[in-house]
């Protein structure tokens, strides 16, 4: 992908980042069941202590990523919330470039990792350990449902 860019987000994006985060988080694995209103609410929770960017391609915006640099050990672990990308820009080098240029900016910013969590059957999770992520054994993602 030529011409890709990865820059901050800009609040007159807020909505087209939540309808892509709601398109694509609604469909398989996740199916989780996002509207409009609740991406954007999402979003606009994510922009009070976290950092969105944009991934705009041949002046497209075609996807996001959000990171939070205070999650577990601010100044030294950056974890990446969040990143979509719509769904006609997926497997064509994007989430490649876009993880690159992150973890540059990250180490400029002294950060020593990045993390994340992912799910299983993601096709991402393909991505992550081409780019160099470990999968770990030590740590789990713990979760119980409240009736």
């Amino acid at each position: 992908m030529k011409n890709l860019i990865l820059k901050k987000a800009e609040k007159k994006n807020f909505e087209k980042i939540a309808k892509i985060y709601a398109d694509e988080f609604s469909k398989p694995p996740y199916n989780e069941p996002w509207t409009l209103e609740k991406a954007k609410y999402k979003i606009s929770c994510f922009s009070k202590y976290c950092e969105i960017w944009e991934i705009v391609c041949e002046d497209m915006l075609v996807g996001f990523v959000v990171v939070n640099p205070n999650q577990f050990f601010p100044g030294t672990i950056a974890f990446g919330e969040e990143i979509a990308i719509k769904e006609e820009f997926q497997e064509k080098g994007i989430g490649t470039k876009v993880f690159k240029e992150l973890f540059n900016i990250y180490k400029r910013r002294n950060f020593k990792w990045f993390t994340g969590i992912a799910l299983t059957r993601a096709k991402a999770l393909k991505l992550y350990k081409k780019i160099g992520f470990n999968i770990e054994k030590e740590e789990v993602l713990i979760s119980k449902k409240l009736n």
